[in-house]
């Protein structure tokens, strides 16, 4: 992994358990958490890996939010900086360290909107030949797309 920092395919459909201990080991050791607001941030010089933190984020059902911008050492431009902000509660357990993780509190009654996805446009578009997915969850939800959006599988 030395020069070539990234999250494996493998660990984004492992047991959700073995994902959070991946994401809990990046906030442990390159992650903030911000006393009182329930914000987690963290940050890479590695575009690569940032992109995969911020899908494993999105496994485990939070909503990651993904920027770049200039990293500077000694107020020095040096490469690009790509930070993640997320909102986690103290039952996300997104942290291992007591002193990061008791920085979490609970979640409130409301929903936050980092919780919620909001429809911007709707765009017709012709119809194309798809195939139908079944699950076999009782509930019938399933993730779709990049984003993993969750889907109703109401058939």
């Amino acid at each position: 992994m030395l020069q070539n920092k990234h999250i494996p395919r493998t660990v984004f459909r492992s047991s959700e358990e073995q994902r959070r201990g991946v994401l809990q080991g990046i906030v442990d050791s390159d992650g903030y958490i911000e006393s009182g607001t329930n914000r987690v941030e963290v940050c890479f010089t590695s575009e690569r890996l940032a992109r995969d933190t911020t899908e494993l984020i999105r496994t485990l059902g939070l909503y990651p939010r993904l920027s770049v911008g200039d990293a500077t050492l000694k107020g020095r431009v040096v490469g690009s900086r790509y930070r993640i902000v997320f909102t986690a509660y103290r039952t996300d357990r997104v942290s291992r360290l007591p002193r990061k993780a008791d920085r979490l509190g609970p979640q409130g009654k409301a929903v936050p909107y980092s919780r919620v996805r909001t429809i911007t446009a709707i765009t017709p578009v012709p119809p194309v030949p798809v195939t139908h997915v079944r699950v076999s969850d009782s509930g019938g939800t399933y993730l779709a797309g990049d984003g993993l959006v969750p889907v109703l599988d109401d058939c």
